[in-house]
């Protein structure tokens, strides 16, 4: 049988992730990590096992993460945070290690060179220009793409079912007596925002409610959520509630509605999407649509060995279900 990074972490007293990290010469090790880590794979015939696989497949353990630019800091943003737990995570129980950068890091031709030769697939998350989707993709890289989808066949992606959730949202709006209800929003072009625009516009259209200009779009930050809504807060009638389409620009607009010394909900009320930990600790509590994150990093692994391991059959395009969260705020 042959070893597996389980079986060299055990004998060289050191964490599955270091062994990784040694193997792939990836990532921080210590050199004595490094040292016991090569001995205990050399004791149990590991290296050269590796390397004959590595020749016969060409493949080399490591996979990409491409992260939007504006969600630095990566690693503790609030949405992306766990997703990207959740990839290294099950990376990792497949035997893979992650190299993570940003769209803006990929565009230098020494970045690009690392990720074309030394990953074996790249999953893309956020926003990403499609111009670089396509140009990896015509390259025969293996890819997958996490909250964000593209028009063109062939790419495997995994994101949320946005509309639905809307939809949901701005109904449980309504169903509290809301025909008022004001949208604040990032990008349209991001295909996330664009689609959970599409789904409030539907559920006020559904139920016979006239959509007026109260509709803000902006980055998708706590203090545009803020500057946004205090926009609609001075607009010439403002709304009863409000539909953010996201967590932090929801958490803006409560410092907003609080500033002007308005009552949520008895003055406004607000919902978000997402369901980050920040909703729950805020007072009063955020109203969300809950997004499962974790599975969402974990599909995407899977995705994306798939496509690695050109299996056939599988399905390409992911929706992950949404669920509302109904807390203070409405």
């Amino acid at each position: 049988m042959n070893a597996t990074i389980k079986d060299i972490a055990k004998v060289a007293g050191v964490s599955k992730s270091t062994v990784s990290r040694v193997l792939t010469n990836s990532g921080r090790f210590s050199e004595e990590s490094k040292k016991k880590v090569l001995e205990a794979a050399e004791k149990l015939k590991y290296t050269k096992n590796a390397l004959a696989r590595a020749m016969k497949t060409k493949e080399t353990k490591n996979l990409g993460l491409i992260v939007y630019q504006k969600h630095k800091p990566i690693l503790s943003h609030p949405f992306y945070a766990p997703v990207i737990e959740a990839i290294v995570e099950n990376s990792m129980k497949l035997g893979y290690s992650i190299i993570i950068a940003t769209d803006q890091d990929i565009k230098g031709s020494s970045a690009e060179l690392l990720l074309e030769k030394r990953v074996d697939g790249i999953i893309f998350a956020s926003f990403i220009d499609p111009s670089i989707i396509i140009k990896y993709k015509n390259q025969r890289i293996p890819l997958v793409l996490v909250n964000n989808s593209v028009d063109f066949p062939g790419v495997s992606y995994v994101k949320f079912n946005n509309f639905m959730g809307a939809y949901e949202a701005v109904t449980h709006l309504i169903s509290k007596k809301h025909t008022d209800i004001g949208f604040i929003s990032g990008p349209l072009t991001h295909r996330s925002y664009k689609e959970r625009y599409y789904g409030y516009l539907s559920a006020l259209k559904d139920n016979g409610i006239k959509v007026e200009k109260k509709v803000r779009v902006g980055n998708s930050t706590l203090s545009e959520g803020n500057r946004l809504m205090t926009q609609l807060l001075n607009s010439p009638q403002a709304p009863t509630a409000v539909f953010a389409s996201n967590d932090m620009m929801a958490i803006g607009a409560i410092k907003a509605i609080k500033s002007n010394k308005l009552a949520i909900p008895e003055d406004i009320a607000i919902i978000g999407f997402d369901n980050i930990e920040h909703g729950k600790l805020i007072d009063p509590s955020l109203s969300t649509i809950d997004a499962d994150k974790e599975e969402m990093g974990k599909k995407a692994v899977e995705l994306l060995i798939k496509e690695i391991n050109k299996d056939q059959g599988f399905q390409r395009e992911n929706i992950l279900p949404t669920k509302l969260i109904v807390r203070e705020t409405t």
